[in-house]
C-alpha cells in the first residue's frame, strides 16, 4: 500500500475494494472517510435497533 494513499486506513481492503469504495464515495459526493463513517453508523444503528427489539422480547 502506498504511504501517500489517502484511503490507506482501509488496510484490510484489497485494491479492488478500495477502488469500489472510492468510486461509491465519489458518486455520493463524499470523502472516503465520511462515506465509511456513514456506512458504519448505519450498521451501528441497525444493531442497536435489533438489540432493543431483542431486549423487549426477553
Amino acid at each position: 500500500m502506498k504511504s501517500n494513499n489517502k484511503i490507506s486506513m482501509l488496510i484490510y481492503a484489497t485494491d479492488e475494494e478500495r477502488d469500489r469504495i472510492k468510486n461509491a464515495a465519489s458518486k455520493m459526493n463524499l470523502s472516503v472517510s465520511k462515506f465509511v463513517l456513514e456506512c458504519v453508523m448505519e450498521q451501528v444503528s441497525s444493531i442497536e435497533e435489533l438489540t432493543k427489539r431483542n431486549d423487549k422480547n426477553d
